[in-house]
């Protein structure tokens, strides 16, 4: 086996990652930046609980927290410089740290590139780092899905420091490596479950029988930080085995184009995975064989078929981080020529995904007529804790964040609604809409009968719950 200890680390080209990285904010502070509001469904939330915690000094809704302090401590520090802390304030911290989480990616990227392949090659770096940067799943990685990009980013930190451990085994790294994995668990639940996944498979394959302790630990430590931070994530997780199943997305032919093309592509690497570890399995370093063995098992589960399309859809957001990490590891055995087709294959893969999500980027729920119009609905929403408006997902966020007023689903809405609150308001949309409404499963509430209109414009109309025939 090679001395890791005596293995000389690679001189990268550090200003390819620098461009790559560039080009990455770039686009995502079009994305971000083009319009006033946040694009995509969830955009609204992450100013709302960043707001929530600089008013009250906690979140609004019960979430894994540390993007949302993060921001909250930035616009604090901002504020320090004559910044005057406002909305504006906030809606711009919360869209420049979207800008760049991904892009950060690349730090511990190179790091993990330049432990694991032993030839140098200036177009596999500049194909890996954009891969990484500007494919598909990192550019939809954007505006409303902002804790899943900077989890990711400390996702791949946690995973250089356990490969840099293996060089010098020093006990810091090893201490830095757990710190990055408790920061990702605090940034993202999925992400976060998705690492101990990935971790767990890495151990069992390295340890044997001998990771029956350890995966253990492993895995109450990591329920103990979800059920601390987010009860109800924490249930849904122990139920998640009866849910992923349900609605097979083959089936019910919910699966286009796109994601076919993902699922054959990480199928496509998961056989060549299989294919180069049995060839090369005496070559290989011990962590190497477990990096590329947790991969290949993640690409495979991740992109089967069968599982509920809700679920497939969230889970193929994360088949770049093991196709990543598989092929850097897959770089350390295979020759020159292959290097190079393996290289422009990942170009055209990113290119193909500029090209399709620069293409149809995300949109806001609202734009600015329709959320100008929805703040004149201040006339007839009190604003204080007896009043809740219900509305359809995605609306809900800027009702929020524009009227300063509780709010919620509909298929949150029961018998303990009305009793907690004095007032009970159902908010539709009537006209406006998004380009990408059509495409989203949310629809307005349905508002019940024993309601009285209280505000119609030419965008919305406001229903009050009579809790008088309600009670009848």
């Amino acid at each position: 086996m090679m001395d890791l200890s005596n293995k000389k680390l690679n001189r990268i080209p550090i200003s390819i990652y620098f461009l790559i990285g560039f080009i990455a904010f770039c686009f995502r502070f079009y994305f971000n930046f083009s319009q006033d509001l946040i694009p995509g469904v969830n955009g609204g939330y992450y100013p709302l609980q960043v707001r929530s915690i600089l008013n009250t000094g906690a979140l609004g809704f019960a979430d894994m927290p540390f993007l949302f302090y993060l921001d909250a401590a930035l616009i604090k520090v901002a504020s320090l410089f004559g910044l005057i802390i406002s909305d504006n304030l906030t809606m711009f911290v919360v869209k420049i740290i979207d800008c760049i989480s991904i892009p950060l990616l690349l730090l511990p990227l190179y790091k993990i590139v330049s432990l694991s392949q032993p030839v140098t090659s200036k177009l596999f770096i500049l194909s890996i780092s954009a891969f990484c940067v500007l494919s598909f799943s990192p550019l939809v990685l954007t505006s409303d899905l902002q804790k899943n990009a900077l989890a990711i980013t400390f996702l791949f930190g946690f995973v250089a420091y356990l490969i840099s451990y293996q060089y010098d085994k020093k006990i810091f790294k090893i201490i830095l490596a757990l710190l990055f994995l408790i920061i990702t668990g605090l940034t993202h639940f999925g992400t976060f479950i998705f690492a101990l996944f990935f971790l767990g498979l890495s151990v069992v394959f390295t340890f044997k029988r001998k990771s029956i302790i350890p995966l253990t630990m492993l895995i109450i430590f990591g329920l103990g930080i979800v059920a601390l931070f987010d009860i109800s994530r924490f249930n849904r997780l122990l139920t998640i085995g009866a849910l992923i199943f349900e609605k097979p997305a083959l089936i019910n032919e919910v699966l286009k184009p796109p994601d076919i093309l993902i699922i054959l592509i990480s199928l496509t690497f998961a056989i060549t995975g299989i294919i180069i570890l049995i060839k090369n399995y005496a070559k290989l370093l011990i962590y190497q064989k477990a990096i590329m063995f947790s991969s290949i098992i993640c690409l495979i589960l991740l992109s089967f078929p069968m599982i509920d399309g809700d679920y497939l859809k969230r889970l193929s957001l994360f088949l770049f981080i093991p196709q990543t990490l598989l092929i850097i590891q897959m770089v350390s055995v295979i020759n020159k020529k292959q290097l190079q087709i393996l290289s422009i294959f990942l170009l055209i893969i990113t290119l193909l995904s500029v090209v399709a999500v620069v293409g149809h980027p995300k949109e806001a729920v609202l734009n600015d007529i329709t959320y100008n119009d929805l703040k004149t609905l201040k006339s007839v929403i009190t604003k204080d804790d007896s009043t809740i408006v219900i509305a359809r997902h995605g609306l809900e966020w800027w009702t929020a964040w524009a009227l300063h007023t509780n709010v919620g689903q509909d298929k949150a809405f029961n018998v303990y609604i009305p009793e907690k609150y004095k007032t009970v308001i159902f908010l539709t949309q009537i006209s406006g809409f998004s380009p990408d409404y059509r495409l989203n499963p949310f629809r307005e509430p349905q508002v019940p009968c024993n309601s009285k209109i209280i505000f119609t414009s030419v965008y919305f109309k406001a229903f009050t719950l009579n809790k008088t025939k309600l009670n009848k």
